[in-house]
């Protein structure tokens, strides 16, 4: 007896099509039944497999989908009904004893692609697309008659089983929809930059057998200006020993769909969080630098969003953030690691994930000016207590974004009772300007926002 060979990766997966599902079977209620009633049999379509030996595992089937209700009241349909001989031959193919051991979401799922609309009589099934129930999902048709054939390999053993509410066809396999992975999906959305670099990396395996994973696919132009921002070919970054990490910060385990986002962190494989973030128009932000763009592209292991730019996971924490960027070839930091320094603050700017802070942090031109506004030559004419009190006044217990800033709710700072203004129109915090080019800098214990002048507390 002829099995799709999708079935076993098929049973084993957690099915992404749940949202779909209740939308056929809104659509299911709305049929009329009314009409086209055959004489012959006053028992519905869950009646009628019921009533039948060789339907026995089917009826119990639709029982444990919870799909009894639909095929006994509403319709009509048609439904080619697998025999218990194409279920015992699936179970031992896939390794189970009995339908009970097969999970409920997995079985509606499958019982659904066996079900289209209307009431077809054999004669009148004719070659081509058959649109089941399963979403996005459709049999193919070929031959007629007596040779009818089913995805070229499943034939027709009993037809024109007649119930009040449609007809049933019994058949000699149980039907599986096409595959459609995670990695065929981001095929077929033309994320074909992210499917090359999966490949590379040997995540691609992963994403196509595992799951169910959530992944936020950067899009082809994502992938280009990233490399334009950070002056790397595509060849520097394939062969990064960071590839496969980067590339892991896009996914995340379970099946999270655009109507479960919140702002906040949410963890991925790397046991690294991204932060979901909440501009003032509604639009939601990834650490503060991608847009999502595409939302809800199922697979049959896991959902698929599209994101405008590639997310890189921190690896530095505060301080060592901005010890890197006093020492490249164009440092901006460099006073404000001296002020730390001098205040005694580094402790305070380490540490890990748990660790959650904002530093607002002013360049070396702002420090500049601070010292020229004091008539005074070095960071060390300032007294160490002072300089801490002024450093602690840029410091937000908190992780914050630039999109969660909204106008004139304040910031409360490490400073009891001191807290920082945003305002979003201008891009200030207090009389500081937020400098575009540094913001959202993100950490292991915080987010880092460049700023043109040093705040003082009152």
């Amino acid at each position: 007896m002829p099995v799709n060979q999708n079935c076993k990766t098929f049973m084993l997966r957690k099915l992404t099509f749940l949202v779909g599902i209740l939308f056929s079977l809104t659509i299911m209620q709305a049929c009329n039944i009314e009409g086209d009633l055959p004489p012959e049999n006053e028992v519905n379509l869950f009646g009628t497999a019921e009533e039948i030996p060789e339907l026995s595992i089917f009826a119990e089937a639709v029982e444990l989908a919870l799909l009894s209700e639909p095929l006994g009241s509403l319709g009509p349909f048609t439904v080619f009904a697998p025999s218990n001989d194409a279920f015992r031959f699936l179970f031992s193919e896939v390794g189970v004893n009995n339908i009970r051991q097969v999970p409920p979401d997995v079985l509606q799922s499958l019982l659904l692609y066996h079900i289209v609309n209307g009431r077809l009589l054999s004669k009148n099934i004719t070659e081509g697309e058959l649109q089941t129930f399963l979403p996005e999902t459709s049999l193919t048709i070929s031959g007629s008659g007596n040779n009818i054939r089913i995805n070229e390999d499943v034939s027709i053993v009993q037809r024109d089983i007649e119930a009040t509410n449609g007809m049933i066809h019994m058949v000699d396999a149980v039907i599986f929809p096409p595959s459609n992975t995670i990695m065929e999906a981001l095929e077929n959305n033309g994320n074909t930059i992210f499917v090359q670099l999966l490949i590379a990396s040997g995540l691609a395996e992963t994403l196509a057998n595992d799951g169910p994973f959530t992944v936020f696919a950067p899009s082809n132009t994502a992938f280009e200006r990233y490399l334009e921002d950070n002056l790397i070919t595509g060849t520097d970054f394939l062969e990064s020993p960071l590839l496969q990490s980067i590339l892991s910060y896009h996914v995340s385990e379970g099946i999270l769909s655009s109507q479960s986002f919140t702002v906040g962190p949410l963890e991925t494989i790397t046991d690294i969080p991204f932060y979901f973030s909440e501009a003032i128009n509604g639009n939601l932000w990834l650490n503060g630098i991608a847009g999502i763009t595409g939302t809800n592209i199922n697979a049959d292991n896991g959902i698929i969003h599209v994101i405008d730019y590639v997310l890189t996971p921190p690896s530095e924490n505060i301080r060592q953030f901005l010890a890197n960027a006093s020492t490249n070839d164009d440092p901006e930091f460099r006073l404000l690691i001296e002020a730390i320094q001098l205040a005694g603050l580094e402790e305070e700017l380490e540490g890990g994930i748990d660790n959650n802070l904002t530093l607002f942090a002013p360049t070396d031109a702002a420090f500049e000016n601070l010292l020229e506004n004091l008539n005074m030559g070095s960071l060390n004419e300032i007294p160490a207590n002072t300089l801490r009190e002024i450093l602690l006044y840029h410091i937000v217990p908190t992780r914050i974004f630039s999109q969660d800033l909204r106008d004139d709710e304040p910031l409360e700072t490490l400073i009891e009772g001191a807290s920082l203004i945003p305002d979003i129109g201008d891009q200030l915090i207090n009389e500081a300007r937020m400098l575009p080019e540094f913001l959202n800098s993100l950490t292991l214990n915080g987010v880092i926002h460049g700023i043109d002048t040093v705040l003082i507390p009152e």
